[in-house]
């Protein structure tokens, strides 16, 4: 259609199918028709196009609009799915549909396409974040006083909470959730009326065009509008930080379900068997999960490639990263789907972990501390007691509730060469894992309470961000309606 000009010959079939891009098109062409829609009825408006022969254009695109993207003719000559929509209207409305085209580049348009498409591909995204967030914390409410130990170096440390592990889960996530908010604000500057990269001498409007497509701005060069997805990379780099933070959790899930830890069950509905061991559970969600977060870092790595020597302004390369693009949101909104419900049917065991934070010293710390504010040691000195007192009941077989004060006398003298004073109930109370977390009700710790306090926090926070989604859902709905109204109105 637009090569009759400048060619003789129609391209090679093989170069044709190497070059279209209409199979990562696809999810582009309502944004792309809505484009169209918001340009002509500004070409009519500015006088650069008749009212009849943009009425013509309009009904075509509303037809356009309607029709099931499946039934159009999507052969690789058309090369893009703008080329489709074009090819569309000119069979439809006659020659007049190739003023649609006036003052408007497929260069520009691509890049606002791909904006429009992403503001309800980032919703989606958080919506799913904020699933999986309401999961981890259904399970802290749950779990305020399931002791478990927790872990420095993959080694057991202190004593927690499982719902403390929960919370701090959520509020990473929440953190990725936020990231996309901000994200999402580089959707909203307006490309259309850059053309290919040096605007028109035509007198369009572009700010009507913004307007009528939801843009609170426009780019503030036309060179930068076109050859710039820095946006995209931004959203990338989000959503692989978001799967960083779901491979984690996905990490602790295997470990805390294998038969060496055996802390928590996970749901027989989100795991497999084997093909040879009937014994087998395997957590394969978890490991799916995991997997796919190196997909995500590929899928930014290629488009950090594709971007750092590109000359201005647009090249074809541009295209090629579009499908990275889909597949980084695709991938992540299903990873927090799934995760989601896994994460809701998780049950811990108990028992197991309480016995966990026995067998491996987790409260030596509350136990040096104690010696600090008790009898006035320097931390040093009560850290080489409890060291050594750990040392001796590890060679003895002991754990750590089967202690007694005289075995930290003993330990005393041999690490510092004095023995030390302490009562019997201090001693108890501090190597006692629940009294353990109970004192730690500083903000952010592990404290029963405090942990309460940081799930209303979190539970509030996930509140304001489905508040800013659903304002932000209305707001895209009623401009495309608004929009498609006023094509309606002009069609007729």
């Amino acid at each position: 259609m637009f090569r009759k000009g400048r060619f003789e010959k129609e391209m090679e079939a093989s170069a044709s199918s190497y070059t279209d891009s209409l199979e990562e098109d696809v999810r582009l062409f309502k944004p792309v028709v809505q484009i169209n829609m918001a340009h002509t009825i500004m070409l009519a408006d500015r006088g650069i196009i008749s009212k009849p022969d943009s009425s013509k254009i309009l009904k075509s695109l509303l037809n356009l609009y309607n029709t099931d993207v499946a039934k159009l003719d999507m052969s690789p000559e058309f090369e893009d799915i703008h080329m489709v929509v074009e090819e569309f209207v000119i069979k439809e409305a006659g020659e007049v549909g190739g003023k649609m085209h006036t003052a408007k580049s497929r260069n520009d348009q691509v890049a606002g396409a791909i904006k429009i498409a992403l503001r309800d591909e980032v919703l989606k995204v958080q919506e799913n974040l904020i699933e999986l967030v309401n999961s981890l914390l259904s399970q802290s409410e749950k779990n305020l006083n399931t002791l478990m130990p927790g872990y420095t170096h993959t080694q057991i440390a202190e004593p927690t909470t499982f719902a403390h592990y929960m919370a701090a889960h959520s509020a990473a996530l929440l953190r990725d959730i936020k990231r996309l908010d901000d994200a999402y604000e580089s959707l909203n500057s307006c490309p259309l009326g850059a053309c290919a990269f040096a605007g028109t001498s035509l007198p369009i409007d572009r700010n009507q065009v913004a307007n009528m497509l939801g843009f609170k701005r426009l780019d503030d060069n036309t060179i930068d509008s076109v050859s710039s997805r820095d946006f995209a990379l931004q959203i990338m780099s989000a959503l692989a930080i978001s799967m960083v933070n779901m491979s984690r959790i996905a990490e602790e899930v295997l470990l805390w379900s294998s038969v060496e830890f055996n802390m928590i069950e996970v749901p027989d509905e989100f795991a497999s068997t084997s093909s040879i061991m009937p014994q087998k559970k395997n957590s394969v969600v978890a490991e799916i999960a995991r997997a796919k977060a190196g997909q995500i870092f590929g899928d930014l790595m290629g488009a950090l490639s594709l971007m750092k020597a590109l000359p201005l302004s647009y090249n074809l390369d541009l295209q090629e990263l579009t499908p990275m693009l889909w597949n980084a949101i695709d991938q992540t909104r299903d990873a927090a789907d799934v995760m989601s419900k896994m994460m809701a049917g998780v049950k811990p065991n108990k028992d197991v972990m309480k016995n966990r934070v026995k067998s491996g010293f987790s409260t030596a710390t509350e136990l040096a501390d104690t010696l600090v504010m008790k009898l006035g040691l320097p931390f040093r000195d009560a850290h080489a007691i409890v060291g050594r007192l750990v040392l001796n009941a590890s060679r003895e077989g002991k754990t750590i509730d089967q202690l007694t004060v005289d075995d930290l006398k003993s330990a005393s003298k041999d690490a510092l060469e004095k023995k030390i004073e302490i009562s019997e109930s201090d001693f108890t109370a501090a190597i006692d894992p629940a009294n353990a977390v109970a004192a730690r009700g500083l903000p952010g710790g592990p404290a029963p309470k405090t942990v309460a306090a940081q799930i209303k926090i979190l539970r509030d926070k996930t509140k304001q961000h489905t508040k800013i989604l659903k304002v932000r859902d209305r707001t895209v709905h009623e401009t495309e309606q608004k929009l498609l109204k006023r094509v309606r109105e002009l069609s007729r």
